[in-house]
């Protein structure tokens, strides 16, 4: 499966973390969400997003699968309209 960034109305960056403005929503972005929504600019795989966010924060803690938790950051950004995946 593959994901792309949608645009926003506004965004603002502070340490490493955003907020974003999608319609009249306003969305905190942790630093994980921020490097993934960064990291899609156009379709990118999500293998490609799993191996960027591990290699930026490290395999995840308690043996959690990385490219379940992707799966699931990428369904709430969807959710959020900030991510399409197709």
């Amino acid at each position: 499966m593959r994901a792309r960034r949608l645009p926003v109305a506004d965004r603002v960056d502070r340490d490493g973390e955003s907020v974003v403005l999608v319609g009249r929503e306003v969305v905190r972005l942790s630093a994980l969400a921020t490097t993934l929504l960064d990291a899609c600019p156009d379709w990118t795989e999500e293998e490609r997003l799993v191996a960027l966010l591990v290699e930026r924060f490290g395999t995840p803690p308690g043996g959690e699968d990385p490219a379940e938790l992707v799966a699931r950051a990428l369904a709430t950004l969807t959710e959020h309209r900030l991510v399409e995946r197709g």
